[in-house]
């Protein structure tokens, strides 16, 4: 075998490798916190398949007997894998959605969602990004009470005149800041700061005394053995069971579309805003330039970052942003009743 061939086989290997069990992970839905950080990078196995088939296409047409019979099993399993693949990425690519005017009486709701990184995110950003978007109801992640306090001195209480959540050290602290009344609110028992409560949005039709249901999330990351994280999945899942009428979910979920709890969720109902809303890729995590990796900067990756919508509410765009001091996008999404 000459070198060419020879380093031309070992890295149709990897990429077969790579890509097959990203493929396996999110198929069997396996548990350990490898295989669950892994399903996180499920559209990667994409490009990954149709790299190996674009180099496995000449073998088959050039190569003769055992090489090439080789070439053609591995180029159908390769573009097999474009296939699967395809389909699990195509939500938010097909085209633009369709957009139809909201009902009589209802107009147009906003929802952003941001994590600010310890609290460390710029609060006249946040702040300036939510009121320029005529946010609506603004869901915060990692407030601390110092970032609270840059968050009233940027004129939050100006634009939102209502709050639930708390502050707290570290990454526990979530809030939500509405510019329509709030009620019914209970914290959620995840580690992280979560909530479920009412936004009064009587422009919503369907909403029972304009009650809009709203959970505002924060999971653990699928660190060590996942086991937090799965824990405090379920605890999403089973609140977004037990709710009726009109309901949003926002916040950071640390989960992507591909994981079993956000498919899911889908599967009860939900729809995730930036697929209806057919919105191209929109990675929310790490924000560009935020970190870095042995001195290179990490692109955007992963679309952890979420506004779900139920059957009543409907997704029309969404847009993320990048904010300084955090590695999160926020996220912006403008719903349709």
């Amino acid at each position: 075998m000459t070198p060419r061939r020879l380093v031309l086989g070992l890295v149709v290997a990897v990429l077969l490798g790579v890509s097959g069990t990203m493929t396996a992970a999110r198929l069997l839905e396996l548990r350990g916190g490898p295989w669950v950080r892994l399903v996180a990078f499920t559209p990667y196995a994409l490009p990954l398949y149709g790299l190996a088939a674009l180099l496995l296409l000449p073998v088959w047409w050039r190569g003769r007997g055992f090489r090439r019979g080789t070439a053609r099993l591995l180029t159908a399993a390769a573009l097999g894998g474009v296939v699967v693949h395809a389909a699990w990425a195509s939500g938010p690519y097909l085209g633009a959605a369709p957009v139809a005017a909201p009902a009589d009486g209802a107009r147009e709701v906003r929802v952003m969602t941001s994590n600010l990184r310890l609290g460390r995110a710029d609060p006249a950003r946040v702040v300036g990004l939510a009121v320029t978007g005529g946010v609506d109801v603004l869901v915060l992640q990692e407030v601390t009470p110092q970032a609270l306090a840059g968050l009233r001195e940027a004129g939050i209480g100006r634009g939102f005149g209502h709050r639930a959540g708390r502050p707290a050290a570290g990454a526990t602290g979530t809030m939500v800041f509405s510019r329509a009344r709030l009620s019914a609110v209970r914290r959620l028992p995840t580690r992280f700061g979560s909530y479920a409560l009412d936004v009064r949005l009587p422009q919503v039709p369907g909403a029972r005394g304009g009650r809009v249901h709203l959970l505002a999330v924060h999971p653990r990351p699928p660190v060590g053995t996942a086991a937090g994280w799965r824990a405090d999945q379920v605890t999403v899942r089973r609140a977004a069971r037990g709710l009726a009428g009109p309901t949003v979910v926002a916040g950071d979920l640390n989960a992507t579309m591909d994981h079993a709890p956000m498919r899911e969720l889908v599967g009860r109902g939900f729809r995730d805003a930036a697929t209806e809303a057919r919105s191209r890729w929109q990675p929310t995590w790490p924000s560009a330039g935020v970190v870095s990796r042995f001195g290179v900067s990490v692109p955007p990756l992963l679309a952890i970052d979420h506004v779900l919508v139920d059957e009543v509410l409907r997704a029309v765009a969404t847009r993320s942003y990048p904010v300084p001091g955090t590695d999160h996008r926020a996220l912006v999404a403008t719903l349709s009743p």
